[in-house]
């Protein structure tokens, strides 16, 4: 049940990365839409360790971006 929770939380912020870009950035989002976004988490084609790997290159994707704006 824990993993299933954990799994959820990472889910959400994959969520709320890719609408921050939605909102901030709609070209890149754009791009993001190319990616398989919300594959479910029991998907047995993807890994924990890819979603949080896939989690971590939103983030940075993210901030970078919003550091080339300033």
């Amino acid at each position: 049940m824990q993993n299933k929770r954990k799994g959820d939380e990472l889910m959400k912020k994959i969520f709320d990365l890719t609408l921050s870009f939605q909102m901030e950035f709609p070209v890149i989002y754009d791009n993001l839409l190319e990616t398989p976004l919300f594959l479910s988490r029991e998907n047995k084609g993807m890994a924990k360790i890819e979603f949080e790997e896939y989690y971590k290159f939103l983030k940075l994707q993210l901030w970078f971006s919003r550091r080339e704006r300033t």
